[in-house]
């Protein structure tokens, strides 16, 4: 429905989809990290080396990916919680599927999360408050509330809570990886961890359900079923996607999904700074509001991230530096394999450029058949309406290089 001032044959340039990026960050106050400011426009001048243009379009559709986590998380995800007004209750304890539950309270908008022992409960308070504050984390993870301490001196982390607000929660819990040891872990605890890996869909898929409810007809509490390992019903790799489809019911919802695992997946390729071992994505919505409850999604669990200088040590004192892979190839394995099951390819073409290192501008001719989504369709994939981007108060050249797509 969009009108072109040039041939709709046109496919968008390297400049266009910066253009679009920088001004959909622009439209919803998200701060990109500074190369990707100052780098995107740079590769298109001229002068501007071939290795300098593709690094350069490497950091433009990595600012557009996160400019998407935002989008997606915008409408539906974190801020929602902190916004609810009147919070209806505080929580559902028997949604709460951690082998801590004890260690968790509700509190309107907040969460509260007692510091677990053995240093996990400081470092998950130090990396979440890491996350929450950083540009290119922080539309994935809980906002940081800080630490509390309750009238008997203990110490707890506060973070938004992911169901405030709602009536009827229906929560899943998703452990994300194929590994959930931590580096200098007793030999023990790792060849427990390596052996369940091999017995369940954490080795094949990088994915397992910790616990879930799946409402009856009608959203009724009445013929609900619980999945999970703590309901001691694990799903098999083929019953693996049956379960997600009946827990979300609806597209929006199962696109909700796709649109943040889509754009998580893609930081991940990029972000070289940490690895989560024994991390979960919480996903969560209101049955009280029917098909209509909008999915609420952030990553959650964060006792077992460590710096990627830690896995690099481990890496030269079992020998093994050579083979070392600066990226969470365990948590990419499971986001690709949550992608697959839910149909999730609007980010095919953008991982086939970064991973064969294709320019996107040559793409379309060195793909073959593939065409290189427009900007607009790439917005239309995190759910934003592309008109947002054409303002009267916009240089009416940039309108022009966005209306390319």
């Amino acid at each position: 429905s969009c009108r072109r001032e040039r041939p709709p044959s046109r496919q968008p340039s390297p400049s266009a989809l910066a253009m679009a990026s920088l001004r959909l960050a622009a439209r919803l106050r998200v701060v990109l990290p500074a190369p990707a400011t100052s780098l995107c426009l740079r590769p298109f001048s001229v002068g501007c080396s071939h290795s300098e243009a593709q690094e350069g379009q490497r950091k433009l559709l990595h600012a557009f990916v996160l400019a998407g986590a935002a989008a997606a998380s915008a409408g539906c995800v974190l801020a929602s919680a902190s916004r609810d007004s009147a919070a209806r209750c505080d929580g559902d304890r028997s949604q709460i599927f951690s082998g801590h539950v004890s260690g968790i309270k509700f509190e309107g908008g907040s969460l509260l999360k007692k510091l677990q022992d053995e240093g996990r409960g400081s470092r998950e308070a130090e990396f979440l408050e890491k996350l929450s504050s950083s540009p290119a984390w922080s539309p994935f993870v809980p906002k940081w509330n800080g630490v509390v301490k309750d009238a008997e001196g203990h110490s707890w982390i506060s973070m938004s809570n992911l169901t405030a607000g709602m009536k009827k929660p229906v929560v899943m819990d998703l452990k994300v990886g194929t590994r959930h040891w931590s580096p200098g872990e007793k030999e023990k605890k790792k060849m427990k961890e390596l052996k369940k890996a091999a017995t369940t869909t954490i080795g094949s898929m990088g994915l397992r359900i910790v616990g879930c409810r799946i409402p009856g007809e009608g959203y009724a509490d009445a013929g609900a079923e619980d999945w999970g390992y703590k309901n001691k019903r694990d799903p098999t790799p083929e019953e693996f996607p049956i379960v997600l489809q009946r827990f979300f019911r609806t597209e929006k919802r199962m696109n909700t999904v796709r649109q943040y695992a889509s754009a998580l997946v893609e930081h991940f390729r990029f972000q070289d700074q940490y690895v989560f071992f024994g991390s979960s994505i919480l996903m969560a919505y209101d049955a009280a509001l029917g098909d209509e409850a909008p999915l609420r999604i952030a990553m959650i669990d964060f006792g077992h991230v460590h710096t990627m200088a830690e896995m690099r040590a481990e890496a030269v004192s079992e020998g093994r530096l050579e083979s070392f892979d600066a990226r969470d190839v365990g948590y990419i394995k499971g986001l690709d394999s949550l992608l697959e099951m839910l149909g999730g390819e609007g980010f095919a073409l953008i991982k086939v450029c970064l991973e064969e290192r294709v320019e996107v501008s040559a793409a379309p001719r060195q793909l073959g058949s593939r065409d290189l989504p427009s900007a607009f369709s790439l917005l239309a994939m995190w759910g934003r309406a592309p008109e947002a981007l054409l303002r009267s108060d916009a240089p009416s050249s940039h309108v022009n290089e966005v209306n390319t797509g």
